[in-house]
């Protein structure tokens, strides 16, 4: 090697132009050879830096290909510990972890993987999710080929879904079998191609991208090498020469668009092929030229793709293409936003259908998101959150769970991985083991259903629904009231009513942007105590401003809200039923600008003289730090929450009634 290094130093390599250097795989020692020559960091360079040799190809040569749905197939000669894929994929009979590929891996990704590996338990054609330890990726995927090409197969798709269903973009696979397992290097080749084939051909994949098949012994790669080829024959395919050693540059600034385009472009003399006819005559010569120049022309084509085609096209699409337009000696120019390219037909036909096959995957992600877009607005997918407050999952989540295609995990909006238990309607934190709920909320064609509510069956408008004193919206509502009231709560209910919220909304929408600039607080959650025969009336069609005088007007013959529930509890304003028990609604109340109320007042009056339309929103008890808010628009309050409250001796004097006790009131 170091004379052949000598040889390209020499300023007079004559005509020579190639140096071929033969290793004949299966010795022993022929992978450390392909790395001497082809990996030694010193082999191709000078002493200012600079590269010695064009260019070093080999068998060896990494090999990318575009299979089905626009997915990327790469054979790679190398380590699979040297990856870095989302997902990696461990081949282990799970019984004996200290050979091959499995004793690598392991190495790397630590004893915790290692003792999680052994503890699992794993049928036949099953794979086993890990964590990945300290190896470099987010999960490592093990599995048992069983020596068996059938099994080897099926293990393949099952990868591919478990990617689908964890999300994964990339995934790193070995020989599965072929080394410590001994199967013959085709019959594994043969088995994960096909698995390939079919798991990306069937259906569509929503993530997954790149397909790495990480191959460490020669003959392997070979056999992989001759199948791809038969194989995937009409894919598009390139080859990437191992990593060279330039002369080091300074880093550029990111190039436009425009430039990302032209780096795929190369001068027409670059691409120049000559010919040497020799003949009797120039006669002969002359028909041998014409003969020859329409044989090539025959094989010739040229294909214009225009803009709109071209930019679906990635920064990696565009690597991938010029290294294919290398590869296939393809003459490219830009003119005007259009790429023209031309060459030998084959050629020109592998950039078709790359450009093709990019556009085919742009497509159906723009179908996807448009998919998500519509349905998440009209259904919504919630998870509860740490708080105790129900949180909207994003759209992708959103659209998985609605097909119930979330296979292990979804994503929120923190960025959080969950498993999916659906028929539960759990989810579980992939990284902490936290469990929490999931709710689907259908939404009406003109309405959007809060969160913290419970879903409404078609045609429902109006639902009931008692708090479980477990949940944290019970102990939220509770404690607020507790903190002023000491009085026993029986029972508190979430009020469901479309007609009356759809009102509300829209009548907080107007207040919202009449003080969007100021930014000011438009919603208050307030109190409001009521009897039992007031309690129905107001379920169904809300406050009516019009029964004001019925508790006094003192600030205006509106209604009534008490910033204190203390307030409302008083017997005047919730009038104890026959069993002592009592109502109070939670309503929520829109404030928005408010000013001193009078006795005499029946709306609002104007913020302005100039102004007489623009009227405050309300009018409270007292400017400084009011503790009552009157409001004469009937939509300007909404009955959230109803609790249900007693004495505490009433509640013990009712018990000890059913027990056939009797108690004094203290």
């Amino acid at each position: 090697m170091e004379n052949i290094r000598q040889f390209g130093l020499s300023a007079s390599p004559g005509s020579l132009t190639t140096i071929q250097i033969f290793i004949k795989p299966g010795y022993p020692d022929s992978e450390e050879c392909y790395e001497d020559v082809y990996r030694h960091p010193g082999l191709n360079l000078n002493q200012e830096g600079q590269a010695i040799f064009r260019s070093l190809t080999s068998d060896l040569d990494e090999i990318t290909m575009t299979v089905g749905g626009g997915v990327k197939l790469q054979l790679v000669f190398g380590d699979i510990t040297n990856e870095t894929t989302d997902a990696v994929v461990n081949t282990t009979n799970f019984v004996d972890f200290q050979n091959g590929v499995c004793k690598d891996i392991l190495t790397v990704a630590g004893p915790d993987v290692e003792a999680e590996l052994k503890a699992a338990k794993i049928s036949r054609r099953d794979v086993f999710v890990s964590q990945s330890g300290s190896f470099p990726c987010e999960a490592i995927f093990h599995v048992s080929g069983k020596k068996n090409a059938i099994v080897i197969k099926q293990l393949v798709i099952r990868i591919v879904e478990q990617c689908e269903s964890h999300q994964f973009k990339s995934v790193a696979i070995p020989a599965i079998c072929a080394g410590a397992g001994g199967m013959d290097p085709g019959l594994v080749a043969a088995a994960i191609l096909q698995g390939v084939k079919d798991a990306t051909s069937s259906v569509h994949l929503n993530f997954l991208t790149n397909i790495r098949l990480i191959l460490i012994k020669i003959n392997v790669f070979l056999a992989f090498k001759e199948e791809a080829m038969q194989m995937f024959s009409t894919a598009v395919s390139n080859k990437v020469p191992v990593p060279q050693f330039p002369q080091v540059q300074q880093p550029q600034p990111p190039p436009s668009v425009g430039a990302d385009l032209s780096i795929v472009c190369n001068s027409s003399t670059s691409q120049q092929s000559v010919f040497q006819v020799l003949g009797v005559s120039r006669k002969d010569v002359d028909g041998a030229r014409a003969k020859l120049k329409d044989l090539y022309q025959a094989q010739c084509s040229s294909q214009t793709f225009k803009q709109e085609e071209l930019k679906s096209l990635t920064q990696d699409d565009l690597k991938d293409l010029k290294q294919l337009v290398e590869t296939e000696g393809l003459y490219v120019e830009l003119s005007q936003g259009t790429l023209k390219v031309s060459g030998l037909k084959d050629g020109v036909n592998k950039v078709t259908q790359m450009i093709n096959a990019s556009l085919h995957g742009s497509l159906i992600r723009q179908a996807r998101v448009r998919e998500e877009k519509d349905l998440y607005a009209r259904v919504a997918w919630c998870i509860l959150g740490q708080t105790g407050n129900w949180e909207r999952l994003p759209k992708t989540a959103n659209h998985n769970l609605e097909i119930n295609h979330v296979g292990e995990k979804i994503v929120d909006a923190l960025g959080n991985k969950w498993t999916v238990d659906l028929p539960r309607m759990e989810a579980t934190k992939y990284l902490g083991g936290k469990t929490t709920n999931l709710k689907r909320l259908e939404h009406l064609p003109d309405f959007i259903l809060p969160l913290y509510w419970d879903n409404m069956a078609a045609g429902e408008t109006l639902k009931t629904v008692e708090l479980l004193p477990t949940h944290a919206e019970y102990r939220t509502v509770k404690e607020a009231f507790k903190r002023t009231v000491g009085k026993t709560v029986l029972k508190i209910e979430r009020l469901q009513n479309v007609h009356l919220r759809r009102a509300y909304e829209a009548q907080k929408k107007q207040i919202s942007d009449k003080y969007k600039q100021q930014g000011g607080e438009c919603e208050k959650l307030l109190y409001h105590g009521t009897t039992q025969d007031n309690c129905e009336s107001i379920i169904k069609t809300g406050f009516n401003r019009r029964f004001s005088g019925q508790n006094a007007t003192s600030f205006g013959e509106g209604t009534y809200f008490a910033v204190k529930a203390s307030y409302s509890a008083h017997p005047t304003y919730s009038k104890p039923a026959a069993d002592g028990s009592q109502l109070m609604f939670v309503a929520r109340v829109l404030t928005g600008l408010y000013t001193q109320g009078q006795s005499d007042m029946r709306v609002p009056p104007p913020v302005s003289d100039q102004d007489g339309h623009d009227r405050y929103d309300s009018v409270v008890d007292r400017m400084n730090c009011p503790q009552m808010y009157v409001v004469f628009h009937d939509n300007q309050a909404y009955p959230d929450y109803l609790i249900t409250f007693k004495q505490w001796w009433a509640v013990r004097a009712s018990k000890a009634f059913s027990a056939g006790l009797n108690i004094n009131r203290i």
